[in-house]
């Protein structure tokens, strides 16, 4: 059964080696990997594009929901459904940790397949069952969508393998990139900072694939104000002959 009491023992390591990170980016490519990616990490796109975006984000921050559900779906189109980049998304939990651990727990146990739209259903659903009387009922629900059974949700929740895995990517994060909050956005081995809107990311993301940017359009000339005609001085509309 899905205890959160137990979860935050479990969890305590993980909690302080990630400073409590607040919400405000080692291996090499292999099958189906880019470069730099893990085995064990949850990626779309072509592994062989030549922009490699890998997203450090908790599902309990509000900011992380933002990007997912208003600028994400656009550098989709854009950029992954087009070949031209790859996305990595790995988990940098932030509070309350326990919760943050148990929903990307619960999108990975519906499998590589269905992991990015469960994700989407979390993030869209945060409020929901961040801040939910019943956490393990709520996340039992939207799991339940995706067909996964109870047996299988409380195994996921509780799988301490899982746990680690989510530390050594912590670590990673921090060693490597010194990311301290989320989300935070490692773009071809480097973290962007203040990437926050669509035009952000295309700035940062066009240059690497060659792509010039559109020439701004010039302004329109300024025209001088007509003016009235001046009267002659003494002249009257009402001047009487």
């Amino acid at each position: 059964m899905f205890n959160i009491r137990r979860l935050f023992v479990v969890l305590m390591p993980l909690v302080i080696s990630a400073g409590l990170a607040a919400c405000s980016g080692g291996g090499s490519g292999g099958d189906g990997r880019s470069a730099g990616e893990r085995d064990d990490d949850m990626a779309m796109g072509d592994p062989n594009a030549p922009v490699v975006m890998v997203e450090y984000a908790s599902l309990t921050c509000p900011h992380c929901a933002d990007f997912h559900e208003e600028i994400f779906p656009e550098l989709k189109e854009k950029y992954i459904d087009t070949g031209k980049m790859r996305f990595v998304f790995r988990q940098f939990p932030t509070s309350p940790v326990p919760y943050a651990v148990g929903g990307e727990a619960v999108a990975r146990c519906a499998g590589p397949d269905k992991y990015f739209d469960l994700l989407d259903v979390l993030y869209e659903k945060q409020r929901y069952w961040v801040t939910s009387n019943n956490p393990r009922q709520a996340l039992m629900e939207i799991a339940a969508t995706a067909g996964i059974s109870q047996d299988a949700f409380d195994a996921c929740v509780s799988d301490e393998a899982n746990i680690k895995r989510i530390q050594e990517v912590s670590k990673i994060a921090q060693d490597d990139f010194k990311i301290t909050g989320t989300p935070s956005f490692v773009i071809n081995g480097k973290l962007r900072p203040r990437v926050r809107t669509l035009e952000s990311f295309v700035e940062i993301i066009d240059p690497i694939l060659g792509i010039k940017p559109e020439p701004k359009p010039e302004p329109a000339p300024e025209t001088e104000p007509e003016t009235e005609p001046e009267t002659e001085a003494g002249s009257s509309e009402n001047e009487e002959h």
